[in-house]
């Protein structure tokens, strides 16, 4: 299972994050978002996109040192 997150149609810069959900597939996420929003694909293509966030792996080493 991924991670997505639906932002705000725009510049890399100007995109803004709404909110994210765990998902199989990148088509499923689109449909749950579509189905929050509840607007139909082109409604929703117009003002957001989808994107897989890729989960950071956190290690005890980085956050306290090499011990």
């Amino acid at each position: 299972m991924s991670k997505f997150a639906l932002y705000t149609k725009g510049t890399v810069e100007n995109r803004s994050y709404i909110m994210s959900a765990h998902m199989d597939t990148l088509k499923e996420a689109k449909a749950y978002f579509m189905g929050m929003k509840r607007l139909s694909v082109d409604q929703f293509d117009k003002l957001y996109h989808v994107d897989i966030i890729e989960d950071i792996k956190s290690t005890k080493g980085l956050l306290f040192g090499n011990q």
